[in-house]
């Protein structure tokens, strides 16, 4: 009886676990739709972490970084810690190849239905 206990328990530590990026959600990629050049995700597998750079109107780019975790299903959560984002935004993410990747509107100045491609660069 408590093997069972011991194993259920550590499967369910394991499934709560971040699972690493790996494949296509590592390195660096630039935007090529909606608007090319405008947003640079760097995606690092040391720290889980995504580092947005985005190129705003004024003379002040944008940069922000992102705690990662994977989701079933095509899946990812991102997590800031700045005041503006309370809770983690979930976004949908299709691989086009091994350079390419389209993803749900990850930028809240475009339309909600906008999906960006990203290449890697």
């Amino acid at each position: 009886m408590i093997l069972v206990v011991i194993g259920i328990s550590s499967c369910s530590e394991a499934d709560s676990e971040p699972q690493l990026l790996n494949g296509i959600l590592t390195g660096n990629f630039v935007e090529i739709t909606p608007e090319n050049n405008r947003t640079t995700l760097i995606f690092s597998s040391n720290n889980n972490q995504l580092q947005e750079k985005r190129i705003s109107d004024g003379d002040n780019p944008i940069s922000r970084t992102f705690s990662i975790r994977i989701l079933n299903d095509n899946m990812i959560e991102l997590s800031s810690n700045e005041a503006d984002e309370m809770f983690p935004r979930i976004f949908h993410y299709q691989i086009v190849d091994d350079n390419k990747f389209e993803i749900g509107n990850i930028n809240q100045n475009d339309s909600e239905n906008t999906i960006m491609i990203f290449e890697r660069n």
